[in-house]
């Protein structure tokens, strides 16, 4: 996961990916700015998506569609392979 961490003294802020059993490592450590800064972590939103329920193959977009039908035209009639 990305967690936001900033410098007490120069306020820098950058994102670090750690697991989340990690993410107080770099907590505490000295600041690369040189100006006796300690590592905080910051509070950030979680990543969220609004695009509710929206199938695979309409985030996939027409082109995944096209590849849909002819492979359910190679299919033959029984298959059940659904378009959008």
């Amino acid at each position: 996961m990305l967690y936001d961490y900033y410098c007490d003294k120069c306020d820098k802020v950058w994102e670090e990916s750690h697991l989340s059993a990690a993410r107080n490592e770099p907590v505490g450590k000295d600041c690369p700015c040189g100006k006796d800064g300690k590592v905080c972590r910051g509070v950030c939103a979680p990543a969220l998506s609004f695009q509710g329920s929206v199938s695979a193959v309409k985030k996939a977009g027409s082109g995944w569609n096209d590849v849909l039908k002819s492979v359910k035209k190679g299919a033959g009639k029984q298959s059940n392979i659904e378009q959008y």
